[in-house]
């Protein structure tokens, strides 16, 4: 899986994977109690017939028949368990009288080496044996040597209407030894093995699809775990299969000795994956080492596994795989309560499932090791455990990587929040930086100015009259200038703290204008035109601020002496704002730079000359557009034109945010 892939298509990607993964479950769910359904009507309908069973136990397996009915039973539960023996066990089954025309004996599990079947034919003269019909059957013989061709053992019995029938089964297997012999009608067993059928299939479409999800889910993510269910699940489908016989019927119809072999490896190999993958998924939630290296301890044992049942020691191999159940099941038991889950549901989802396993295999797993009884469950004990565990895994996989893409979400999330808070910062030291260098650079000149003006008349250099007067205008004209300075310094620190409350109240705009002028020089430059009282929503002093500053602006860089137009107006693009439009021909510094032209600081090159700031666009443009008008600048010919927009109606109050405000 390549790993260069956009964050876009694998978020795209990931989108479409959750999509079909909640699809496909849905469907499984809707499948699942299809076959809890049919199963239950079938089980209705087919009750086998009530017989007795009776168990004979042949140490050395060297009794015959003839032998074997002589001898003494002791009565037999209905499923036998007797764990992993090398004798060879004999069921004595008595059918109750019963007026069928066909009787079938069912022998299950499927996984049986040697079955015998043997009934008398007829009656039996006195003082002579009666004559046996042996029918044999188990995973060791071809399937098409079988008495009957369907998924479980079964075989026909010739009845005797309104008579008791008896017949005895002969097993021997390397497998443990569970029997369980029923009888029926013909026509119950068809139906039996088309469940059984039914069973393969729902049981197989459904673990397919969580394959075919698996899959996806790796081809998405590339993450091991998920590679390993997908192998865990395909080899729970393969020993599913060779539990209902279907390994048998379509694989290797025609050799016995094979089956049984592909039988006995899939058990041994099924263990070691599922525990491999349990070990990797312990670790994926941080559970302890010492458990993950128990399992891994665990897997070199198959090697000698694959080669017992290679050489005829089936039996050993089969004993010490159910014990490594047994343990490593209990093993995560303990190993589950140490994972680290964050998430409540996880966790509790996580724990269900562990126990639930465990607690499942320790009952089917005892008797098949000869402790305790057996029931219906352990006739289907691989499809039942192997679904649940199949279903949940894939919940709790797709569980957990919806937490880490959350997570994952929420740390991203972080990191823009911190890296915006850092770019903010670095932003302000930048500012404070360029706040000071244009401090010191700009009230250099008119200290260095004061500083000479004031030593000439301190030294008397400066003769009586006009020329000291005129000294003394130079200092006043340069403490102005620092003053403004520092004035639209203080006017922006202020306006960017925030929290600033602007009073909007009906005002003689006009009034504000003839006051700005007032305070130019000269004034004779200003030609214009406007209203002699135009009454607006405004606060007034920051709009005699905005007013006073682009004619500031205006005056100190246009060329000198030059002529600079004003006109106040509604504006014709937009009828609901009043426009200021000011304009005057660019001086020495010439045209400003648009990209740069209200950024704070910004000055010209060639405008360092004069004493300024860099605020005052900057303070005109932001105050504006927080009090809902607008600055803008175009260039028009040889003009240089500046145009303020006001709202012709305002709230009476508005709080000015902070723009560092996140």
């Amino acid at each position: 899986m390549s790993q260069a892939r956009s964050p876009s298509l694998n978020a795209r990607l990931a989108g479409r994977g959750r999509g079909a993964l909640a699809g496909w479950v849905r469907l499984a769910w809707l499948w699942l109690w299809g076959l809890g359904f049919m199963v239950a009507a079938h089980a209705a309908h087919a009750a086998p017939l009530a017989v007795e069973r009776s168990l004979l136990i042949d140490p050395e397996g060297r009794w015959t028949i003839d032998e074997v009915v002589t001898r003494e039973f002791q009565p037999a539960p209905p499923i036998l368990a007797r764990g992993y023996s090398p004798s060879v066990v004999w069921l004595r089954v008595t059918v109750p009288p019963t007026e069928l025309r066909s009787l079938v004996a069912m022998v299950r599990p499927v996984y049986l080496d040697d079955l015998q079947v043997y009934e008398a034919l007829g009656q039996a003269a006195p003082g002579q044996a009666p004559i046996w019909k042996r029918q044999q059957a188990g995973d060791r013989i071809a399937f098409r040597d079988r008495p009957r061709q369907e998924l479980a053992y079964t075989f026909d019995l010739q009845p005797t209407p309104g008579q008791v029938k008896v017949f005895y089964v002969r097993l021997q297997t390397t497998s443990t030894q569970a029997l369980n012999v029923t009888v029926r009608s013909l026509e119950e067993t068809l139906d039996q093995n088309s469940l059984q059928f039914m069973l393969a299939g729902f049981y197989a479409s459904i673990v397919m699809v969580l394959v075919v999800l698996s899959l996806i889910r790796f081809a998405i993510t590339s993450q091991r775990l998920w590679a390993l269910n997908c192998v865990m699940q395909f080899v729970s489908l393969l020993l599913s299969f060779a539990f209902l016989g279907l390994w048998a019927k379509y694989v290797t119809p025609d050799n016995g000795p094979l089956t049984d072999l592909i039988t006995c490896v899939l058990i041994c190999l099924h263990f070691h994956v599922v525990n491999v993958y349990y070990g990797f998924f312990s670790r994926s939630f941080q559970g302890p080492r010492w458990v993950f290296w128990l399992r891994m301890v665990c897997v070199p044992v198959l090697g000698w596994q694959l080669w017992a049942v290679g050489h005829g020691q089936t039996l050993a191999a089969m004993q010490i795989n159910t014990q490594l159940v047994l343990l490593t099941t209990l093993l995560g038991q303990v190993d589950v309560w140490f994972f680290k889950i964050e998430d409540r549901a996880l966790r509790l989802m996580v724990r269900v499932m562990y126990t639930v396993q465990f607690l499942y295999l320790l009952y089917m797993m005892l008797p098949l090791m000869g402790v305790g009884q057996m029931s219906e469950l352990h006739m289907m004990s691989a499809l039942l455990v192997n679904l649940f565990g199949a279903i949940m895994q894939h919940l709790v996989l797709t569980m957990r990587d919806a937490l880490v893409h959350r997570n994952q979400k929420q740390f991203e999330a972080r990191m823009r929040e911190t890296q915006q808070q850092l770019e903010w910062a670095l932003k302000r030291r930048l500012e404070t930086s360029g706040f000071l260098s244009m401090l010191l650079h700009e009230l250099k000149n008119p200290l260095a100015s004061i500083r000479l003006a004031a030593l000439n008349l301190r030294q008397g250099r400066a003769g009586p009259g006009e020329p000291q007067l005129s000294r003394l205008e130079r200092i006043q004209q340069a403490v102005e200038g620092m003053d403004a300075v520092l004035e639209r310094c203080r006017q922006v620190d202020r306006l960017e703290q925030g929290g600033m409350r602007l009073q909007f109240e009906p005002t003689d705009v006009m009034a504000l204008w003839t006051d700005c002028r007032a305070h130019a020089a000269p004034t004779e430059r200003l030609r214009g035109e406007g209203p002699e009282s135009w009454v607006l929503p405004v606060e007034p002093m920051l709009f005699k601020t905005m007013l006073c500053n682009l004619l500031d602006n205006a005056l100190a860089y246009s060329a000198p002496d030059s002529e600079i137009h004003y006109r106040w107006r509604v504006d014709p693009d937009q009828p609901s704002r009043a426009l200021f439009e000011l304009r005057n021909q660019p001086g020495k510094p010439g045209f400003p730079d648009e990209a740069r032209l209200f950024q704070k600081y910004y000055r010209a090159e060639a405008a360092h000359q004069r004493t300024g700031s860099g605020l005052g666009l900057y303070l005109v443009k932001h105050l504006a557009v927080l009090c809902g008008g607008d600055l803008r600048y175009h260039r028009e010919g040889d003009w240089v034109v500046f145009e303020l927009s006001w709202p012709l109606d305002h709230a009476a109050e508005t709080l000015v945010p902070s723009p560092y405000a996140r």
